[in-house]
């Protein structure tokens, strides 16, 4: 629960293979009206599993200057609050990470870079590889299954290609970027390399030169790479039609217990604790239970039972992260949500615009697509005698519905 991961986003290369007018660098190009970087950016901002982000922009100061008042607005216009950082790019991607990895705080364990030229992936990629970076691994990277044949060339002296060797296709696999490291151990091998006169062209070969293990996890077969101008059309969206759905959810958790006092993912001061299997934030089991009713799935019961030991004390923020991973996938868009925190102590208001706040980071809207209020029941009820609090959720999303197909 304590350990911190930042993000590295690799903003800063000249993008040469694209060919475009003006020395417009593809990581500047404009999809759904967002810079490509800010794509990656908001993935990994939206994720409760960063607590920082890095992004690495070209050193021409003119050109970093613009880029990183073009970030600061947008930060500033969406009300971003966790660290975030920029630094100027190098000559080679290996100096890029080099220069973003001297500022990440020493205090963080671990760090995923990312090439801004992914801007696709799903953020459940960054839940993955955490996972398995925290089973005392060091290194751990995203690939996928290679379908074609792969061949070795090489060239006679007019200039043919002629195949010297086939290589075994079930022991290949293309790989991705997010990649995830141990902070300090990426760190030195980065040191440790800087004399040496050789080219790397992702993190994993310096983990591979120093002779650590690198894990492969399945990765993204939608994390395309935007390498030239045509790649752009493949992510172009399908035209759709919408209709409204609605969710609505309800908990409720027993005080006299022994958990922290948690509303929304904040903690709140007072003497009352809570009883609960998990960590008891009763506002985001609402929540939960809100948007699983939207997909039509069932409850937060049978998503993450009671009775299941892996969730014994576990942040509500995560399980909302796998519902969130879920609702990613479904043809759902979220619009609005209400919430609603019952109870007669402690008293909620000054936490409310916190709370709201938080609520907006983790599902990616804006402070007027989040509401957030606390009542009480006058003194009736179980809340009244102080005896439990209670919750209610209500969202409002837009299912997609593809005109060709009904």
């Amino acid at each position: 629960m304590n350990i911190k991961n930042y993000a590295i986003i690799l903003a800063a290369g000249s993008g040469s293979r694209m060919e475009l007018q003006d020395n417009i660098k593809k990581q500047f190009l404009l999809y759904q009206g967002k810079e490509l970087w800010w794509h990656s950016f908001e993935k990994f901002y939206h994720s409760p599993l960063i607590h920082g982000i890095i992004v690495v922009f070209p050193e021409q100061e003119q050109e970093f200057q613009n880029a990183q008042q073009r970030a600061k607005e947008l930060i500033k216009e969406h009300n971003y609050t966790i660290p975030v950082f920029f630094v100027k790019g190098g000559k080679l991607r290996q100096d890029s990470v080099f220069s973003a990895l001297q500022i990440v705080p020493q205090d963080v364990q671990n760090v995923l870079i990312h090439d801004s030229a992914r801007p696709f992936f799903s953020p459940i990629l960054i839940t993955d590889l955490l996972e398995k970076l925290s089973e005392k691994k060091k290194a751990v990277i995203p690939s996928l299954v290679l379908t074609d044949t792969i061949k070795e060339f090489a060239v006679n002296n007019v200039l043919e290609r002629i195949v010297t060797y086939t290589p075994n296709r079930n022991f290949l696999r293309t790989v991705q970027t997010p990649q995830a490291f141990h902070f300090q151990t990426l760190f030195q091998a980065h040191q440790n390399l800087r004399s040496k006169n050789k080219t790397f062209t992702d993190d994993a070969m310096l983990m591979e030169e120093i002779g650590e293990s690198v894990y492969l996890i399945d990765g993204d077969p939608h994390n395309v790479k935007i390498t030239v101008k045509q790649d752009l059309s493949l992510i172009e969206s399908m035209q759709n039609t919408f209709i409204p759905v609605s969710g609505y959810g309800y908990d409720v958790h027993k005080y006299q217990g022994d958990r922290p006092f948690i509303l929304g993912g904040i903690e709140i001061n007072t003497d009352l604790k809570i009883s609960a299997h998990s960590d008891g934030d009763v506002l985001v089991h609402a929540l939960m239970d809100a948007l699983i009713s939207c997909m039509a799935d069932g409850d937060i019961g049978h998503y993450f039972p009671d009775t299941d030991k892996q969730y014994e004390n576990i942040s509500s923020l995560i399980l909302l992260d796998k519902v969130m991973d879920k609702w990613k996938k479904s043809s759902l868009q979220l619009c609005h949500v209400d919430l609603t925190i019952i109870c007669q102590k402690p008293k909620i208001a000054p936490y409310v615009l916190q709370i709201k706040k938080n609520m907006c980071r983790l599902l990616q809207l804006s402070e007027t697509q989040v509401n957030v209020k606390a009542t009480t029941e006058e003194g009736l009820g179980f809340t009244g005698q102080l005896q439990g609090i209670k919750a209610v959720a209500l969202v409002s999303a837009i299912k997609k519905q593809n005109v060709n197909n009904g």
